[in-house]
């Protein structure tokens, strides 16, 4: 992190970023280019020179040769300008674009995207078929953007992101599978360094984009964002609309080897340059909303986070960890809305003799409060939780009294649960916890006196069980117990305590492999579940027990 950096901050970015309209059920973008020649410069320690951001745009949407209200454009923005992309009466099988072209006149630069607000849904009430399959409810019909956050376009939204060559051709990013709209301006909210050299024979790593000697010539990539609402989307979306931003900035690269990510609000590292030396201390110091940037190296401590709407991105997994030995948990998740992303969570429970483990805990004995928010765990790696005679899993989500709704699992590793006494979980949801997405996640290695690679539960001291669970395109492998069944997917209770429901439970396009039982069901009284016939079996002693 360099000390030479033009002291610009994600608050100045929300404070200078024109606000955006959503018209009907759509999708709205504003762009600014921040960073001028005068806006870049004054009141910060870098005066000289020039460096003077554009963004030129273009969009498009196809909706099957429909005439509708749907707002496109071509365009320049400078300054504190902003460009508007407005869809309206999107339906399955609608698709559309949104291409930025950045140039830096004069100057070569460190160009960043992020977005400063993120996405907002709206439900914007309920037509008769909606309410039949989506009883979130909110806002009313005919009034646009009612029933903040309700709403479930975003999630329904699928993206590509790429690279285009000025000179012809472009490049994909790293996109996952089932890359959504939701998950694309969740990672934007952290900011991402764009590389001015992206293409075949080009240096490895980001590098600065190349100066334009005027605003009209574009020497470096474009970025292209691809949409499509597939045409399986039903009725869930029906009078939806979502809102999002998408913002532009650039940083001198001169003299500035390592730039300072203006998306972010507080950094983490060693050295001057960077705000606090543990991940707790940023945390402690941080409010509502803000983002912390942790650089990759291994901070030795656990993590509390209870100020909602936190983002605790790291430097990748492997590169920022969390190391958590001889600590019970390696993060404890006690607000809504709280993110945690790029970054490793090692050795939970090593050396701890009391209390149950986790690599990552979500909820707070002292009483969860939900905000409508999700709490987004993504591109985490949690590796060697080891608990010698205590219960311990690698994730773990738990009501206390008050609910917890939506909880996203996405693109998370769970690598080694080793609980030779007790049991062993990969990921457990219990007690009264709603809406939970377990998406691309691989849960491998998990072995215990009992064991579960994903298991939905009761609690003995808590009310209610978990409701819309759905694991998809997920790999449980290698789940083994050395008293009882290693099980891929569990159904657990007990005639004491109650049952979980498996009619709350989807399990759709996953892998199971080299276990003794792939799907558990204890629960008596029902036993169907969805599952759908993509679901893979490989070296599984029983498929489907109590089904």
């Amino acid at each position: 992190m360099s000390d030479d950096n033009i002291n610009l901050s994600r608050r100045k970015i929300l404070g200078a970023t024109a606000a955006v309209g959503v018209a009907g059920a759509g999708a709205g973008v504003g762009t600014s280019a921040l960073f001028s020649d005068e806006e870049s410069f004054e009141d910060n320690s870098i005066t000289a020179g020039e460096l003077d951001l554009y963004v030129e745009y273009q969009t498009s949407v196809t909706q099957d040769g429909v005439s509708t209200a749907s707002v496109t454009a071509d365009g320049t923005i400078q300054g504190g300008e902003s460009g508007q992309y407005q869809i309206a009466d999107v339906k399955p099988g609608d698709s559309g674009e949104l291409q930025f072209d950045p140039k830096i006149v004069d100057n070569s630069g460190w160009v960043f995207v992020g977005s400063a607000n993120g996405v907002t849904d709206y439900e914007n009430g309920q037509t008769e078929p909606e309410e039949d399959v989506d009883g979130s409810g909110g806002g009313s019909l005919g009034s646009s953007e009612t029933g903040q956050g309700a709403g479930e376009l975003s999630e329904a939204i699928q993206v590509t992101v790429k690279y285009n060559d000025p000179n012809g051709g472009e490049r994909e990013l790293n996109n996952p599978s089932d890359y959504t709209l939701a998950d694309l301006f969740k990672e934007l909210e952290s900011g991402f360094l764009l590389d001015g050299e992206p293409f075949s024979g080009d240096p490895s790593g980001p590098q600065p984009y190349p100066g334009s000697p005027t605003q009209s010539a574009q020497n470096g990539p474009g970025v292209v964002i691809e949409w499509e609402l597939p045409v399986s989307v039903g009725n869930e979306i029906q009078s939806d609309a979502v809102g999002f931003d998408v913002t532009f900035a650039a940083l001198q690269s001169r003299n500035n080897g390592d730039p300072e990510n203006p998306f972010v609000d507080l950094t983490v590292g060693t050295g001057s340059g960077f705000d606090y030396g543990t991940i707790e201390e940023a945390v402690d110091n941080a409010a509502e909303g803000d983002v912390i940037s942790v650089a990759g190296k291994s901070f030795k401590e656990s993590v509390t986070v209870d100020t909602a709407g936190l983002t605790i991105a790291g430097a990748g997994e492997g590169q920022t960890t969390i190391d958590a030995t001889n600590f019970e948990r390696g993060i404890a998740i006690e607000a809504d809305g709280v993110t945690v992303c790029d970054l490793t969570v090692d050795a939970a429970g090593s050396g701890v003799s009391s209390g149950e483990v986790e690599g990552i805990f979500v909820g707070d004995a002292n009483g969860f409060t939900d905000e409508n928010g999700i709490i987004t765990i993504r591109d985490v790696t949690v590796s060697n939780v080891d608990a010698g005679d205590l219960t311990a899993e690698g994730i773990h989500i738990k009501s206390y009294g008050n609910q917890i709704d939506g909880v996203s699992i996405k693109n998370v590793t769970i690598d080694g649960v080793n609980m030779p006494g007790a049991g062993a979980n990969g990921v457990k949801v219990q007690a009264d916890v709603r809406n939970v997405k377990i998406d691309d996640t691989e849960v491998k290695n998990i072995s215990g006196k009992w064991s579960y690679g994903v298991v939905l539960t009761p609690s003995s001291n808590q009310q209610g069980t978990p409701s819309n669970v759905s694991i998809t395109g997920s790999t449980i492998d290698t789940v083994t117990a050395n008293t009882y069944d290693g099980v891929g997917v569990g159904i657990d209770g007990s005639s004491g305590n109650g049952f979980a429901d498996p009619r709350e439970l989807s399990i759709i396009g996953n892998s199971i492999k080299n276990l003794d039982i792939g799907i558990l069901n204890k629960n008596p009284n029902y036993t169907s579940l969805n599952i759908d016939s993509n679901n893979t079996y490989q070296s599984v002693g029983t498929i489907k027990q109590g089904l």
